[in-house]
């Protein structure tokens, strides 16, 4: 039996080790043990921390080769997407908010992990001649690759761009819109087109707004058209939703780890809205970066198992597809957009909206996204996410996420959704915050690192708003 003593010890000799192939080797051996240790999940995730950060420091090094820099990455995923690292975090999650009993029958991490648990032992049988050190490491990649080879299987009729594509498109705007106008409607939509390029919806609206009440009647003005009435919708959509936030009726469920949760029952509709408000000790940009990485949010979003992206339309807008897995009903997915604005010089806050695309055939066409109209999962609504940041200081923010989600399960009254909602919703939040404060140890940071010129650039709107 391995004391977590013994797992320091461990680390402490492979930090000294000067060869990064042999370090790599003593962190999946020491990874292998620590799944398969009695040590309870808090312990567990320490040392999982621990491995992650050595990890993320010889991904810095700068005198790490390519090859050695994706070993880095792919040990880094293995661990990421084990299934046993999976569910001790999410009790470690159930346990923070005191729902485990509640929750732990909701859970598609334990779903997961049962069915994990037993693909292992099937394994372990078919190899038990087969020496033991590495096993259960083999065994994880193993789960990982049938499952990456189900994944595309079961998709290969959804569009997707290629990573290379994705992160071309989110990254610093360019100057494009500096060019001088010929005259002042091409000048208002210059200025418009600059704005949103920088995330400001508000001032592209203004611009677009002021160029189709001065010039909707000018010959010239019908080659924008098609962009105002864009920018307008948009904005009129965001300004709709985000009055949420302030609206009145909630009712308030509970304060747990200063996170505050509240919900009411829209009009004439089977849904419940939800309310989650903290605030936190932790630079906002690092936040968004956890809201921001789409295929890591299977790690905070309950009951979600895979997250990836169609299309990065731009920097900030994106069209994904989710997959819900719960217990006892059939696994739902949904078909979403995300938008992110810079809003800061507005209201000091940035916002992040979503909304289901899959039955928005103009939204579709338009950006060239192909969506099967049948899916073998049932197909969840979401009428709009809200995910609101006020950065305080360099180092806190606030946080309030508001949402509306129609699952599709029929015959279901609005009490026990609302029950499910507010349990999803505890849980949510606090896996943010958890990740928020552990970010430099977390899965997100690797990534983080990857798109660092996109982060530095928002970084940058945070300093010029704070004056840091």
């Amino acid at each position: 039996m391995q004391k977590i003593d013994n797992f320091h010890q461990q680390l402490q000799q492979t930090v000294q080790i000067t060869q990064i192939n042999e370090k790599l080797e003593n962190l999946k051996i020491i990874f292998s043990e620590l799944i398969s240790s009695t040590l309870n999940d808090n312990e567990k995730l320490n040392i999982y921390n621990d491995i992650n950060l050595i990890l993320t420091t010889m991904l810095e090094q700068k005198n790490s080769s390519v090859e050695e820099k994706v070993e880095i990455k792919n040990l880094m995923n293995i661990m990421m997407n084990n299934l046993e690292v999976q569910e001790f975090m999410f009790r470690i999650a159930d346990e923070e908010t005191n729902q485990i009993q509640e929750v732990r029958s909701l859970s598609i991490n334990y779903k997961a992990s049962r069915i994990g648990r037993e693909f292992i032992t099937q394994k372990a049988e078919q190899i038990q001649q087969k020496p033991i050190e590495n096993q259960m490491l083999t065994l994880n990649v193993d789960i990982c690759q049938d499952q990456q080879i189900q994944f595309y299987d079961n998709n290969n009729n959804y569009t997707q761009q290629s990573k290379e594509e994705q992160s071309l498109i989110q990254s610093p705007p360019s100057k494009i819109y500096f060019e001088i106008a010929q005259d002042e409607l091409s000048e208002l939509i210059n200025r418009s087109k600059y704005e949103f390029d920088q995330t400001k919806i508000d001032q592209a609206y203004q611009y677009a707004k002021l160029a189709q009440d001065k010039f909707k009647s000018d010959i010239n003005y019908q080659q924008h058209a098609e962009y105002v009435d864009q920018i307008i919708i948009q904005y009129n959509y965001l300004i709709d939703n985000v009055k949420e936030l302030d609206s009145d009726g909630w009712i308030f469920d509970g304060l747990s780890n200063g996170i505050s949760v509240k919900y009411k029952f829209p009009e004439n509709t089977s849904t419940a809205s939800m309310l989650m408000e903290t605030k936190i000790p932790v630079n906002a940009i690092r936040v968004l970066a956890l809201v921001n990485e789409m295929d890591l949010n299977y790690l905070w979003v309950p009951f979600c198992k895979r997250t990836y992206v169609n299309k990065v339309l731009n920097r900030a807008c994106k069209v994904c597809t989710s997959e819900m897995y719960f217990p006892l009903i059939p696994d739902r997915e949904c078909v979403f957009v995300g938008e992110g604005y810079d809003r800061l010089s507005v209201n000091g806050t940035i916002t992040l909206l979503s909304r289901s695309v899959d039955s928005d055939k103009e939204f579709l066409e338009k950006n060239g996204i192909f969506i099967p109209e049948k899916s073998k999962f049932v197909r969840m609504y979401i009428k709009y996410y809200i995910f609101e940041i006020t950065p305080i200081d360099k180092d806190s923010c606030s946080i309030r996420a508001c949402t509306n989600v129609n699952p599709k399960i029929s015959m279901v009254p609005n009490s026990v959704l609302a029950y499910i909602g507010r349990k999803f919703a505890h849980i949510l939040i606090q896996k943010i915050v958890n990740f928020a404060k552990t970010f430099e140890k977390s899965p997100f940071y690797p990534v983080y690192l990857d798109h660092i010129e996109f982060y530095n650039w928002l970084e940058d709107k945070l300093k010029n708003h704070l004056q840091y």
